[in-house]
């Protein structure tokens, strides 16, 4: 179990406990969730090497049951501070872990527990990064709703089309073929505004001859999926179909060099170096690639920033492109999941060039 794991962890650690919460921060929401399995809206944990809690009020009690039952359930009957130190002074804690990334308002209600509080920095996000044989399911489930949607929302790229109709259709395709949620906002990108590496989905009209760049991505069961891929809406100029081309070039270079071992830095510079060689440097300047999990963005980095090996597991995304200020731009994009002998490709959705005429 993922929750032993974890008691492993702390076992190292100059703590005597770790608490885990939700409160007001997503990401320690997700690493809540990753530990406990609990997707309630309010939650808390302690953890210690030989025990463990879960503590909400009761209009979680049957869910955390249901969803956490080798935890201990604590109801909080008054306020939260009293309920958790119910289990301090139980379980005799003196150092009590927690992440360092919680908003300060949060931090300032512990600091009424009755212990002393130790910073730590990312336990739970290190056990995350290589991701079990369930995770991988559902990733790859969350992809193949993305691949389907975007397939199904193809036939409605056309001139005179909103980037934001197509943003509308493309989550509410996701939903009916059974994602639990969407991103809040999608990236579609057409014509000049493709520059815009995060170009949120406009009331900008499609045009013939514009290439349209779409990054997308649905939960499924928790997990997420993010895809990037760039149409056509009819013949397009002779320098984006050269910038596609590298790019796709580049990508297909990282897809084929990702693997366990090779450090973050070194796949970026697979990408880069493509690019850079092609005379592109300078239109590509955002990492090659992140984690991907219960998070959109998660560890580990493909990036110059990264000079530690990707671990075993891990699935990470390969995102090349180039972006040109007045002209576009492009970028593609795949989730892998890294192995010993190369990398598994999630996302099935072609990556040649699709021209689009459906609408002459």
């Amino acid at each position: 179990m993922i929750v032993n794991k974890l008691q492993e962890v702390i076992k190292n650690e100059k703590i005597d406990a770790l608490l885990l919460t939700g409160l007001e921060n997503p990401v320690a929401a997700k690493n809540l969730q990753y530990i406990t399995n609990y997707s309630g809206s309010y939650g808390f944990s302690i953890i210690g090497e030989n025990f463990k809690y879960f503590v909400s009020d009761f209009r979680y009690r049957q869910q955390a049951k249901n969803e956490a039952p080798e935890f201990t359930f604590v109801e909080i009957d008054g306020s939260l501070i009293d309920a958790l130190n119910s289990i301090v002074k139980k379980e005799k804690i003196k150092l009590l872990g927690f992440d360092q990334k919680i908003r300060y308002s949060e931090f300032s209600m512990y600091q009424d527990l009755d212990c002393e509080l130790i910073p730590t920095r990312n336990l739970v996000e290190s056990l995350r990064v290589s991701k079990t044989k369930d995770e991988v399911k559902l990733i790859k489930k969350a992809c193949e709703i993305t691949d389907q949607a975007l397939t199904y929302v193809l036939d409605f790229v056309k001139p005179g089309v909103k980037e934001r109709d197509l943003e509308i259709l493309l989550k509410n395709k996701m939903i009916e073929l059974g994602a639990d949620s969407t991103w809040p906002r999608f990236i579609v990108a057409s014509g000049e505004r493709g520059s815009m590496p995060h170009g949120m989905a406009s009331d900008k009209l499609l045009k013939e001859g514009e290439l349209v760049t779409f990054d997308i991505g649905c939960f499924y069961k928790g997990y997420s999926s993010d895809m990037t891929r760039t149409v056509a809406i009819g013949e397009i100029d002779t320098q984006l179909k050269q910038i596609y081309d590298i790019v796709l070039e580049a990508q297909k270079r990282g897809v084929q060099a990702a693997i366990a071992g090779i450090t973050g830095k070194e796949l970026d510079s697979v990408c880069r170096d493509y690019i850079s060689g092609a005379g592109y440097g300078e239109y590509f300047k955002h990492g090659t690639g992140h984690g991907l999990g219960l998070d959109v963005h998660e560890s580990p980095r493909v990036s110059q920033a990264n000079d530690k090996p990707l671990e075993l597991g891990a699935c990470v995304t390969i995102e090349p492109g180039i972006y040109i200020s007045g002209l576009g731009g492009v970028r593609i994009e795949d989730d892998v999941i890294l192995t010993e002998d190369g990398c598994i490709v999630l996302n099935e959705f072609p990556k040649e060039l699709i021209t689009l005429k459906h609408y002459l």
